[in-house]
């Protein structure tokens, strides 16, 4: 997707910035439906679900602005590289716009790198005119496997960096996108995904270097009324970010 920066940003910025999501272990067919009427409601850019409700996501989203997306070998990211294909040559047929994967965090870690790399670029040899996402789950790496693991996303020929499931227990910080962003540069795009559940939150993570951001539906909702609560227009200079949170 095109991404924008700005110094000014209004409350259609941020929707156009959101990827809502229902991806609780419980998910109805009608919180797809309610995830949908949200992202009409405000023009979201994308949204995601589980893949068994993808056929009926994408004829809810005809006619509309938002881009259907996939979670690809969602959360745990440890399955064989030959069915990350599979499932990405799957979900091809279908059409989707963003497809989201989900990184071996347990190859990473481990130190084998090269099949780190050789996942992804399989995954995105299936995705070929799409957009692609690597989840790195930041909160579970030091910093120094971050930096590791953008440069293994960036290599792989992946569009964004993103930071995790939201199925971790601790959240993405502002800490996690500057780490990132200081090491990619505009190589590559940022996207945020876990713990995002406030406006001033977003904004910060926004004006270190992220440009979309996963949220679940409720969060999603919560976020869009309070921008329009609080104006819907949203200077970069006033939004202040303590050393610490860096």
């Amino acid at each position: 997707m095109k991404e924008y920066r700005k110094e000014i940003l209004t409350t259609d910025d941020i929707a156009y910035m959101m990827d809502p999501s229902v991806l609780k272990l419980d998910t109805t067919l009608e919180d797809v439906e309610a995830m949908v009427e949200l992202c009409k409601k405000y023009g979201c850019g994308s949204c995601f679900c589980w893949p068994c409700y993808y056929p009926q996501l994408v004829e809810l989203l005809k006619g509309t602005n938002t881009k259907f997306g996939t979670s690809l070998a969602f959360p745990s990211g440890q399955e064989a590289t030959s069915t990350k294909v599979a499932m990405a040559e799957y979900f091809m047929t279908m059409d989707p716009a963003e497809n989201d994967m989900v990184m071996n965090v347990g190859w990473l870690k481990s130190g084998r790198y090269d099949l780190v790399l050789q996942d992804i670029q399989a995954v995105r040899e299936a995705t070929k005119g799409t957009s692609l996402k690597v989840i790195i789950e930041a909160m579970l790496l030091t910093d120094d496997e971050i930096r590791k693991a953008c440069e293994l996303v960036i290599e792989g020929g992946a569009d964004y960096v993103k930071t995790g499931t939201g199925f971790s227990q601790a959240p993405s910080t502002v800490h996690h996108v500057k780490v990132i962003k200081d090491e990619v540069g505009d190589r590559i795009k940022i996207k945020v995904a876990g713990g995002v559940r406030n406006l001033d939150t977003l904004l910060k993570m926004y004006k270190v270097g992220a440009c979309r951001f996963g949220i679940g539906c409720g969060s999603a909702e919560k976020i869009l009324k309070e921008a329009e609560d609080r104006g819907g227009k949203f200077d970069l200079k006033d939004v202040v970010i303590d050393e610490s949170e860096l």
